[in-house]
């Protein structure tokens, strides 16, 4: 079941719940507001497979986007690092990896002015895939990078820069732990030494997706567990103290595959986000749900149609409110569609959007950007090619108002004092120029404007 919804990934565990909870299926014609409006959209690749999976906006104003080629560089697949400027054109790009498949699924902008990058190795490492973490300065080269993992698959999806320099880094491994697969935990220091590792999980298949550092020290994971061998999945949240031990951990979910792929804190508990099989309206729906510092649930809501919709990442809104990325296959013009969800701070839909062509389009990544807009990353099916590329969305501020800078010459002649008022073409009022007079005068009158709109004269 989850290798057919998830298998757009090169490598996963196959996922695969038990539990009952309370939901609430929000209609998406509650949302009213319209999206913003994209200010661009670029796309990345060659003729092969090309694809993003992480974006970050950089302390210059520009982008640094993780994915992976099959285009450039040396091996099947490679770790893409791509430098952009605040419009999307590319300063700088580099590969990593050797003649095998590798993979990076996160990036961070570190506070040297690096990246932090974490995936997955083929081409290097003791097993059939190892955890790779790659810290590279301002330009992309590599300071050092570590390899960790045994004979099976190891895997990172996941990493931050933590308050105390070094990385938090969040993964599954079939090496180590006492299950098929385990959930993973990595501290690493800022020299790419291993502080300490831990597993959670049973004797079956559980995974961690996402995983961030607390502001009590410690950390929260949002992941997977599956209570009994060949069942489903549970959606699974673990709060830890700053060692890695469990302070509390507590699964969610139905008599479907339930999922849990990010996690967010907040004043007061944490919000997180993923995809349900066991409620909401069609085969999986975006699920949304808020908790307190103890687990508990607040509220959660599920969104989505007949087909399928996986949410991949939230993230918190200046506003208070919530942004969802993910895909769809029910709403949109394509098989897949990039699905962008905006909610207010109690999960209500503010307003939703859809992207792509007639092909497969799939969201990854999802920051809000320091002028108040989106960045989106994902990637594209060209109309008729059988190969992605990798795609990169700017969206604009919500409810920006556009200027322009105009310079109008008039000559009139007045004969009496009047006023001259600026309207727009819904008949928005932008100001009066009042013309005092003693006798009828030829005027030449010079302005410059900015306007949000074309405008015209009216003579009150």
């Amino acid at each position: 079941m989850a290798a057919k919804i998830l298998g757009v990934l090169l490598f996963l565990p196959l996922l695969v719940s038990l539990s009952l909870l309370a939901f609430s299926l929000t209609p998406l014609n509650a949302s009213k507001s319209m999206p913003p409006r994209v200010e661009w959209i670029k796309t990345y690749g060659g003729a092969m497979g090309d694809v993003g999976w992480s974006v970050r906006q950089t302390g210059d104003g520009g982008y640094i986007i993780v994915g992976s080629t099959s285009t450039y560089g040396s091996g099947s697949y490679d770790i893409w690092l791509i430098k952009t400027d605040s419009t999307g054109r590319v300063e700088w790009s580099r590969t990593y990896g050797g003649s095998e498949w590798d993979v990076g699924w996160c990036i961070d902008e570190t506070r040297d002015g690096g990246y932090i990058i974490v995936g997955a190795t083929m081409s290097y490492g003791s097993g059939h895939y190892d955890l790779w973490l790659i810290k590279t300065d301002e330009r992309g080269l590599i300071l050092w990078n570590l390899t960790y993992g045994g004979a099976q698959w190891d895997v990172g999806y996941y990493v931050q820069e933590t308050r105390e320099g070094g990385y938090i880094v969040a993964g599954c491994t079939r090496s180590m732990g006492s299950g098929d697969w385990d959930a993973l935990l990595l501290r690493v220091d800022a020299e790419g030494g291993i502080l300490w590792a831990k597993t959670y999980g049973g004797p079956y298949e559980d995974g961690a997706w996402h995983a961030i550092e607390t502001r009590d020290g410690g950390y929260i994971i949002a992941g997977y567990r599956t209570p009994r061998t060949g069942g489903l999945a549970d959606a699974w949240l673990i709060k830890t103290d700053g060692e890695g031990s469990i302070t509390w951990s507590i699964i969610y979910g139905g008599d479907g595959d339930d999922w849990l792929f990010s996690v967010e804190e907040l004043r007061d508990g944490y919000i997180t986000a993923g995809s349900t099989g066991s409620y909401g309206a069609g085969d999986y729906d975006y699920w949304l749900i808020e908790v307190d510092e103890e687990g508990h649930i607040l509220w959660n809501r599920t969104y989505g149609g007949p087909g399928r919709e996986i949410a991949w990442k939230v993230v918190k809104t200046r506003d208070g409110g919530y942004i969802l990325i993910g895909g769809t296959t029910t709403y949109g013009s394509g098989d897949w569609d990039i699905w962008l969800l905006k909610t207010d701070g109690e999960g209500r839909p503010q307003w939703n959007e859809t992207y792509g062509d007639m092909g497969r389009d799939r969201g990854w990544g999802v920051e809000q950007t320091r002028d108040g807009g989106y960045i989106l990353v994902g990637y594209t099916t060209p109309q008729g090619a059988r190969h992605w590329d990798l795609m990169l969305i700017k969206l604009e501020a919500k409810n920006i108002r556009r200027t322009r800078s105009i310079l109008i010459l008039l000559t009139i002649f007045l004969i009496s004092s009047t006023t001259l008022t600026l309207y727009g073409i819904r008949k928005l009022k932008f100001g009066d120029i009042k013309v005092p007079m003693k006798r009828p005068s030829l005027f030449k009158i010079k302005l410059s404007l900015s306007l949000p709109e074309h405008p015209f004269f009216h003579h009150a």
